[in-house]
């Protein structure tokens, strides 16, 4: 994993990363301090680029697909962050020489294995968590079970809204993805039940099951939702044509049928009128502490207690109420948990919300605004250390760490280095 935050204000743009990577694997688990991850984008322009999450796409190290990048734009000059973000993915995309067809027809195939071996780990989850009577009959609606749910998550987001096909894609995507790899679908629900079926007898799949895993397939490419190893990618600092610094990020996964799997996650921009940019990605719990003045895990636990404290006080309050019947008891208290309740825990989580807000975030973006550039990427550093040295003092493994990589981006200036790292 990583840590990694951009800052930003009228003046300047500052990227820090670590260096740290975690490489695991059944029975090993090995942390690197040594890993690049901010690199500058464009030779010669103010614009820089960080990773996070995945060092490789297709097996090709982030590093070398950005170096090849950097020497086919020649130091070009585009008007904007977003158009050097675009033009960039479109190099990923329409690059038959970085990622031949049959490349793409393999990344394929290890993006849907990926998914079915999540299926399968699902799936076994399930079953050790059945106690029903007997498993052999039951076996197969536990499949359907996973099955089931795993399409409906890729149709509806956590909200419930439909969820939506990825933007980059153009119409008929799926369509085109069944018709080039309808043999592969076939093939790997084909390993998935052989596998399945070795291990739990009497397993079976019905025709609508065996749709659904198709349907699956498809979706793990076109959907907007990135269950598949997937990389970040942060793009900042200034295009020819913006006076002040902007932000754009992505998710990344694979080039498949000549198109890079990707959605614009996050994007900033500054103007005279707006105020700093705080950014983390990737870890970023105590960076988020330090901004709010509460840890998120805390203020979600927070908000349980309160919530079970105030329903046992309503419900004692309620049942202690005299010459009321059952009936009416349960009437005053469901209405009074669905309405005069939840307002009031409302109304408490958003004076808690301001006065976090007035107290801590408030005085810390002021300041950001007004910070010099060497004073911005000093404060980036220092935000990355904080997650860093969280990890060191607990029970952990130290997942963020390393020498810290800053950039500090001005429009005059143009990309400045801090690399931390130690001389050989």
């Amino acid at each position: 994993m990583t840590s990694e935050v951009v800052l930003m204000n009228r003046q300047a743009v500052a990227m820090a990363a670590d260096s740290a990577v975690t490489i695991s694997g059944d029975r090993y688990l090995k942390t690197y301090q040594s890993v690049d991850k901010l690199f500058p984008l464009v030779d010669g322009q103010p614009i820089a680029v960080m990773i996070y999450n995945n060092a490789e796409i297709m097996s090709t190290p982030w590093e070398t697909v950005i170096s090849l990048y950097r020497e086919q734009a020649r130091g070009r000059s585009l008007d904007t962050v977003a158009a050097y973000a675009d033009d960039f993915m479109e190099f990923l995309s329409g690059n038959p020489d970085l990622f031949p067809a049959e490349h793409q027809d393999t990344e394929f195939f290890k993006v849907v294995a990926v998914v079915f071996t999540v299926i399968a780990e699902e799936f076994d989850h399930q079953v050790r968590q059945f106690k029903g009577g007997n498993l052999r009959d039951h076996i197969s609606s536990i499949f359907e079970y996973v099955i089931g749910h795993l399409h409906a998550d890729y149709q509806r987001y956590p909200d419930d809204s439909p969820r939506a096909d990825l933007p980059c894609y153009p119409r008929g995507m799926g369509e085109q993805v069944r018709r080039r790899y309808g043999n592969e679908i076939e093939q790997l629900i084909g390993s998935l039940m052989e596998s399945l079926k070795n291990e739990y007898q009497g397993l079976t799949l019905t025709e609508d099951t065996r749709s659904k895993l198709r349907e699956i397939a498809v979706f793990a490419v076109t959907k907007d939702a990135f269950f598949e190893h997937y990389t970040g990618v942060v793009f900042a600092g200034f295009g020819a044509r913006e006076k002040f610094p902007s932000m754009r990020s992505y998710l990344t996964s694979s080039v498949i049928l000549g198109i890079l799997k990707r959605k614009r996650d996050r994007q900033a921009d500054i103007n005279s009128d707006s105020g700093p940019v705080f950014q983390p990605f990737a870890q970023d719990r105590m960076i988020r502490t330090f901004l709010t003045g509460m840890d998120q895990h805390l203020r979600t636990f927070i908000y349980s207690e309160t919530l079970k404290l105030s329903m046992g006080l309503v419900t004692d309050i309620v049942a202690r109420t005299p010459n009321i019947s059952d009936a009416q008891r349960n009437t005053i208290f469901k209405d009074y948990s669905q309405n005069n309740l939840g307002h009031a825990l409302h109304e408490f989580f958003r004076s808690v919300d301001n006065y976090q807000y007035a107290v801590h975030t408030r005085p810390i973006l002021r300041a950001i605004n007004s910070l010099p550039k060497k004073e911005l990427g000093e404060t980036a550093s220092s935000l990355i250390k904080l997650n860093s040295f969280q990890q060191k003092v607990m029970h952990s493994i130290e997942t963020v760490g390393g020498p810290i990589d800053v950039a500090v981006i001005t429009r005059n200036g143009g990309l400045e280095w801090k690399k931390d790292k130690p001389e050989l």
